[in-house]
């Protein structure tokens, strides 16, 4: 098959890039306050400052909500403080500023104090094929995703304690806290006491991002804990082969209750033309779509708006383009009455307070059983497109399964109306979370029908 090019090759695998490294750049100055911040908001948010057009080192370091002084070594701050997690269906997007987290020191501990020790091991030997820019992307990665899902897990778990496995093509999940007991999806001989004890956190589901200017973890939760699953291997076991009755791009049911995130730059240009890209990897009706935008730069913009989508959705499923290819199915964008896949929203559309809407058209499968069943599956994500400031050029998708409890069950049930809510937080991992007000707010460009609401 043909190489995806360099800079989307990352989604060719449903895996999130997590390794981590020490970069070295601004000093760090020692204590810190610890963050106290909830998911609730307690009070109108103060003004906020002008944004600045441009993203250099930040003068002064982030507002950040807290209650009380202590070292980022402390074991309070390494574990911050106890989130709780989203219904299913809604998605807390946790962002990370890569030039509020430039300090040494700060990297040093996201290395020694985030990383369990095997992970380090294998972070030291690839350092020196890595560049710095390279190293630092996957240092901030790696602490955002394990010190906000340490939060979720309460209990004093603290980043390092985390235990991952992957799917057959790549999807990190949780599958142990504090190198105890494990999940019954990598565990199948778990006790049902074990299983009822870790019920909490083998509810959390996620999905990481990153560019060399934002870095963002989306967070969602199953229903309950879902039955055993031979297909997920520990962190560092061989990958399985794909497989038609595995967890991949023919088994579509088995990414239920996922979440799919990935971020980029509209403004990115690629070593080749975009509509060339676009005939190689997305669909005919996209591919038309973008040759009728006669803009060179409009149309480039329009195809990293797609692209992004498009990815968060292969991320959700857990597939990536090698099992699940873009050109199976169509992104379509309308603004404006307009149906053109990632279009470029009309003049004055943002001010209309108005975000085009998603569809997701699914026409993979082999077979008229697998058509069937992927079509029916499509209408059950929620997919929204945004950008957390909206006077730049950053790019945030998200997916979602559209899911719901019913009746209290603990294994619930997909509803086709469920909307999907948002909630966008800045946060600093060992530092803190950004304080409400603080940061302009995110800019809704796109989002399915029956979307919630982007906070």
């Amino acid at each position: 098959t043909r190489g995806a090019p360099a800079h989307l090759a990352r989604a060719r695998s449903g895996a999130t890039a997590t390794t981590s490294s020490l970069t070295l750049a601004s000093s760090h100055h020692g204590a810190r306050p610890r963050a106290a911040w909830s998911l609730h908001r307690a009070s109108p948010p103060a003004p906020r400052p002008p944004h600045r057009a441009t993203r250099a080192s930040p003068s002064s370091p982030p507002a950040l909500a807290r209650s009380s002084t202590t070292d980022s070594t402390s074991a309070s701050a390494i574990e911050g403080d106890r989130v709780t997690l989203p219904p299913p269906g809604d998605v807390h997007l946790w962002i990370m500023d890569p030039t509020d987290a430039t300090d040494p020191a700060l990297c040093r501990d996201y290395r020694e104090r985030c990383l369990p020790a095997s992970e380090r091991d294998a972070l030291e030997s690839e350092a020196g094929n890595m560049t710095e820019g390279a190293l630092r992307q996957a240092t901030h990665s790696k602490a955002l995703m394990r010190w906000v899902i340490a939060r979720y897990c309460g209990g004093g778990v603290a980043p390092a304690d985390l235990r991952f496995a992957h799917g057959e093509h790549g999807k990190p999940r949780l599958v142990g806290v504090r190198g105890g007991a494990s999940s019954p999806s990598s565990n199948p001989s778990a006790s049902s006491d074990d299983a009822d004890a870790d019920a909490g956190w083998t509810r959390i589901r996620f999905s990481v991002s990153h560019t060399n200017r934002l870095v963002v973890l989306a967070v969602t939760s199953a229903p309950g804990i879902e039955p055993p699953h031979p297909r997920w291997k520990p962190r560092g076991s061989p990958t399985p082969s794909a497989s038609p009755g595995g967890w991949g791009a023919n088994v579509p049911a088995h990414a239920s209750h996922e979440v799919g995130a990935d971020c980029e730059d509209e403004r990115r240009r690629t070593s080749a033309a975009a509509d060339k890209l676009a005939g190689r990897w997305l669909s005919a009706l996209e591919h038309e779509a973008l040759r009728a935008i006669g803009d060179d730069a409009a149309r480039a913009a329009s195809f990293m708006r797609t692209w992004t989508l498009k990815e968060s959705y292969v991320k959700a499923l857990g597939t990536g383009i090698a099992a699940h290819p873009f050109g199976g199915f169509d992104v379509t964008l309308r603004f404006d009455g307009s149906k053109v896949s990632g279009s470029t929203p009309p003049s004055g559309f943002f001010e209309k307070g108005e975000p085009g809407v998603i569809t997701l058209t699914e026409r993979s499968g082999t077979s008229a059983a697998e058509r069937r069943a992927w079509a029916a599956g499509a209408s059950r994500w929620r997919m929204a497109l945004l950008k957390p400031r909206a006077d730049d050029s950053l790019l945030v998708a998200v997916c979602a399964h559209g899911c719901a409890t019913d009746g209290g069950s603990s294994e619930g049930s997909c509803d086709a109306s469920t909307g999907m809510n948002v909630r966008v937080r800045w946060t600093v991992p060992m530092v803190g979370d950004v304080a409400e007000g603080t940061r302009p707010p995110p800019t809704l460009i796109a989002r399915s029908e029956g979307f919630g609401a982007l906070e």
